[in-house]
């Protein structure tokens, strides 16, 4: 069992200048980190490769704020700690407070530091049209292999949000690894493919083709994350890196009432409620 631990934005001190309101809930202290990554002494940290079972922690981070190379990098490189950074591309040296090209290039250059997409200009691609969609998926990830040369293969939806059509339009644009937003623990069955890539391809149900080989009959839905958010305390922390049954049920439950409300409303009713909510 493994769990994939959700960050983005860190602040030092009481100091939140950097960070949008609208963003505040999910930032978290350089002293709680801190305190979550001594958490973690002696656990498994790493990411997912192929052929390898999956370590006991994940760690990833949304969005490419520019607190995940000054605080968050230095912080795993002490440990040889790696970890999964997912940047909206549109981002870089555009927005206040997110990474340069010269940040996202030092952060690409250390060692474990895997730069992953979070699609182009952070619009939920369950919003966007067949056209739309590919262009994100695309355009994001060539422009990281351009910045960083190095390959990008991994993608965290903005917002958690997805649809079929998405998910079909994955592997043709040189994904192989994607993460949400819906909260569990990730398990061997998960992980587990006859592929020759790290794809998140299911065989749950399964056919031979003329030469007897088993193909897949649908794609797995994102691998599950768990958010770290600015009230996350060490109890709560604790629950979720032990994967406890009882914390993910409840938080599962939580998020399904959420989406309830999300579809009912839409995506920017939604998103305008969360706005306003988060600026009280």
């Amino acid at each position: 069992m493994s769990v994939v631990l959700m960050y983005h934005a860190l602040y030092r001190g009481s100091d939140t200048s950097d960070i949008d309101q609208e963003d505040l809930p999910y930032a978290v202290s350089e002293a709680n980190f801190i305190a979550q990554l001594d958490r973690l002494t002696g656990r498994r940290v790493g990411l997912l490769e192929a052929d390898n079972t999956p370590p006991e922690i994940i760690l990833t981070f949304d969005d490419g704020h520019r607190s995940n190379l000054e605080i968050a990098a230095p912080l795993l490189q002490e440990r040889k700690l790696s970890a999964y950074f997912f940047v909206t591309t549109d981002f870089i040296d555009r927005r206040p407070g997110f990474m340069s090209t010269a940040q996202l290039q030092e952060l690409a250059a250390m060692p474990g530091m895997c730069i992953g997409s979070h699609g182009v200009s952070h619009r939920f691609f369950d919003d966007l049209s067949e056209s739309d969609s590919k262009r994100e998926l695309l355009s994001s990830r060539e422009y990281i292999n351009s910045l960083t040369d190095r390959e990008c293969r991994s993608i965290s939806f903005p917002g958690g949000r997805y649809n079929d059509q998405t998910l079909q339009q994955l592997a043709g644009a040189g994904y192989v690894q994607w993460f949400g937003s819906e909260v569990g623990t990730l398990s061997l069955a998960d992980w587990a493919s006859d592929q020759p890539m790290e794809s998140n391809l299911a065989l749950s149900s399964t056919q031979h083709d003329t030469a007897g080989n088993l193909q897949p009959q649908r794609q797995l839905a994102p691998l599950p994350r768990v958010a770290v958010r600015r009230t996350t305390q060490n109890d709560e922390f604790a629950l979720m890196i032990e994967a406890d049954a009882g914390y993910y049920r409840r938080h599962l439950v939580r998020r399904q009432a959420k989406n309830l409300i999300r579809r009912l409303l839409g995506n920017r009713l939604y998103h305008g409620l969360y706005k306003s909510l988060s600026a009280r």
